[in-house]
Parts: structure tokens; sequence; C-alpha cells
């Protein structure tokens, strides 16, 4: 999925969201307002109810109730407001002259102190708003129950929540569409390193450009930085493919011009200078090929136990070399980790043990110190040590295999390779122990 169709689909789906919350906002709030007018409507009809019942007047059997009311609408023909009485039986006793010219009433009695709202659409052509009360009089001992009814046509009511809803969506139709317009101004912008990012990569697949530039924001740096690694670890990887085969091929010519020599010699001893040579090619392509899958770059994503790996190794030489009963003292925490490939940890410390073990007059350390900014990896024996001259002959980078001296042959070459590869150094010494001491260091910056 290309850029474009990202920004679309988080685009989509700001929208839905967006459309969903403003519909719920909006029917939550016409709810609202409907049932906040409703219910005002339901009081101000009640208040006309009392107005009506405070002009009434019982006499006798009779309710006698004004021809003409205080609130004007009542007298006035089709004002939409309308007035009524109802005797115990539901009979209309008495109308305003409002409601002369609309049919009867279809509210039913209540008890006293009982009152009703509701919407009535009985009558053709209008909608009306029905709120009820019951009244009891007294009148020569007897009780008389009425039922006072006003009716009020709810066109206004209409009216006015559909004013209200059309201002609603459109005040929300214009906030949608500029919270939309918002979005796509910052999804661009948001989006616009990741598509300078796709745009690099794929100039660093076409060959035209090395490696990712830094003018990248925070967030994404460290991704930038990591691809990087990787991509220039991949390139050396090649690189040092390239390089091995032809040093493979360089190193093969000596043995080989041995063997062709041999062979036309017929005074040689051809199976002794055979063995020798085939063994030497071999010993010269593993150490190739071994120098070739070295890791060259640190892509600082692994955190490997140091401990954990060297008891590991310690307990495979231990039975390697039994016969010599090393005895091996390990001081390593249980917190010490290399940030690296676990891989050249155990290639670094294998070859160095195993050096140790071999080299060594039956006692060997291993030490891990972490001083500030440094983390320190010692590999020391009893043996006869390295003399000094020598010492910088064998932390060469890139010796030759026929150029090292016998015993520091193909463990060594990779220990320098892999110690380059993280930036670190290799230092030899000679150990309290009396032997050799070999000192790995490596920058805290990968950890």
């Amino acid at each position: 999925m290309n850029q474009y169709s990202l920004r679309a689909r988080i685009l989509i789906i700001a929208s839905l969201l967006s459309l969903v919350f403003f519909s719920i906002t909006a029917a939550v709030l016409d709810s609202a307002y409907s049932s906040a007018v409703r219910s005002s409507t339901e009081e101000k009809l009640q208040l006309h109810i009392l107005g009506l019942i405070s002009s009434s007047e019982q006499k006798d059997k009779n309710l006698v109730i004004p021809e003409y009311q205080q609130e004007p609408r009542f007298n006035q023909v089709s004002s939409g407001l309308y007035g009524y009485v109802l005797n115990r039986a539901g009979v209309e006793l008495w109308r305003s002259k409002s409601a002369l010219d609309i049919s009867a009433v279809t509210a039913y009695p209540q008890k006293p102190g009982h009152r009703a709202f509701r919407v009535d659409n009985s009558h053709l052509g209008i909608e009306l708003f029905v709120a009820t009360y019951g009244t009891v009089e007294e009148s020569g001992g007897k009780d008389y129950r009425y039922t006072f009814v006003v009716m009020e046509d709810n066109a206004p009511y209409k009216a006015s929540r559909h004013s209200f809803r059309t201002t609603l969506w459109l005040w929300f139709g214009g906030v949608a569409l500029a919270l939309l317009a918002a979005q796509h101004v910052l999804l661009s912008r948001g989006l616009k390193p990741l598509q300078h990012l796709a745009g690099e990569l794929k100039k660093i697949e076409d060959g035209y450009i090395d490696a990712l530039s830094s003018d990248y924001p925070n967030e994404l740096s460290r991704l930038t930085g990591n691809l990087n690694r990787l991509i220039d670890s991949e390139r050396k990887q090649r690189e040092r493919y390239h390089q091995r085969l032809g040093d493979l091929a360089h190193s093969l010519k000596t043995p080989l011009a041995v063997l062709s020599n041999a062979a036309n010699d017929n005074s040689s001893d051809l199976v002794e200078i055979t063995k020798q040579q085939t063994q030497r090619m071999d010993q010269i392509v593993r150490y190739q090929l071994q120098r070739a899958v070295v890791s060259q770059q640190v892509t600082g994503i692994t955190r490997v136990n140091i401990l954990e790996h060297t008891m590991q190794i310690k307990n495979a030489l231990d039975k390697v070399y039994h016969a010599k009963a090393v005895m091996c003292e390990v001081r390593i925490k249980q917190t010490s980790f290399f940030q690296g490939d676990q891989g050249d940890l155990m290639e670094l410390i294998g070859n160095l043990m195993d050096n140790a073990y071999k080299y060594g007059a039956g006692e060997v350390k291993i030490t891990v110190n972490e001083p500030s900014g440094y983390i320190e990896l010692i590999v020391e024996d009893n043996g006869i040590g390295i003399d000094e001259q020598e010492r910088g002959e064998i932390i060469k980078r890139g010796a030759r295999l026929d150029t090292q001296e016998q015993g520091q042959g193909i463990g060594m070459a990779v220990v320098v390779d892999i110690v380059a590869s993280y930036q670190g150094t290799l230092t030899i010494e000679e150990s309290s122990m009396l032997g050799a001491k070999f000192i790995v260091s490596f920058p805290k910056q990968h950890y």
C-alpha cells in the first residue's frame, strides 16, 4: 500500500468517525431541544388551564365560565389555542370562542388533581398538543368533577424544530467540512516525511543515492538510522564477499603451484606434499569463509547475556580439553550484556578462550568489567605468553593467512574483524598469571 492510499484510508476513517460523532451529537441535541420545547409547551398549557379554573365559578349545579377570557387567543376564532370543560362523564360543557369551528374535543376525563399531556392527530389537517387537568367543586353538599382541557396547534413547534434542525445541520456541516479540511492538511504534512522516505528508498533501490538523508523528524530518525545501518551492512556484506573471493583465489595460488610442481618432480614426496597442501587449502577456505560472514556493522537490536554464552563455551571446551584439566575462572555479572549479534559474541569469546585453553598451562580466567562508557572482556591464561614484538602483528586487521605465525591463524583474524566491526579495540598484555592477556573493549554507544 503506497502513501497516497494510506492517506486516503486515514482520511476515509477520520471522515466516517467525524460523521458518526456529528450525527450522534446532532441527534442528542435535537432530542434535547424537542424535549425542552414539549416540556415548555406543557407548562404553558397548564398555566392556561389554571387561568380557566380561576375564572370559573360553581353556582348550584352549574359551572359558570365567563364568555370572554383574559387570554385573548381564547376569544379569537381559529387562533390556535382552544379551551374546553368536560363533566364527570366526559360530556363537553363549555368551549372557548376560538374552538367554535373545529371538531369536538377528544380528551378523556381526569381524576381530581391529575393532569395529562399528549399529541392529538384526530383533527383533519391539524395536529394539536392536548393538556388536561381534573378538578372537583362542591355545592349544596355535593361534589361536581370537571376536566379542563386546553389544546394548541403544534405548527409553531414544528416550525421551530425545523428551523433549529436546519441551523444545527448547517453549522455541523460547516464544522465537519472545516475539520476534514484541517485533517487533510495535517495528514498531508504529517505523512510528508514518510512519502519522502519512500522516495529515497526508491532512489536507493534504483542506485541514485547510497543512504537516507538525515533531515527527518525525531520520530523517524531512529528508523532511518537503523535503515542506513542495515543498508550499509548489506553493501559491505556484498563488498566483503567479493573481496574474500578475490583473497581466496589469490591464497590458493601458492598451494596449487606447490602441488603442480610436486606432480612434475618425480623426486618429491608427492603424498606428504599433497597432504600438507590440502590441509593448508582447507585452512584457507575456512578462514576466508569465516571472515566473509563476520558482522561488519551493528544494528543495535539484540541484547546478549555474556555470562550465559561464556558458560556454554566453557562447558564445551572443558570436554574438548578434558585431558588438560583446565581450571577456568569466570568473573562475569549476570547483568552484563553485549549489544549486537549473538554469533559475533560466540565467535569472539570462543576463539579467545580456545587459544587460552590450547596455549595455557592449565589456568584460564575470563572477566567482564564495565568502566564508564565502555564494556571490557578480558581473557587471560598462564601459558608462555606472546612476545611484545609479535603482538602488533597479531592484531593487525586483515593480516594475510600466509604471513601469520604458527598458532595465531584463523581464530585471531576473525577476532580482529569482529572487534573492528563494533568500533572496539583489542590489546594484548602480559597477564598477572604470566601468560597472555587479551583485552577487548567496546564503547557503550551500542548499548
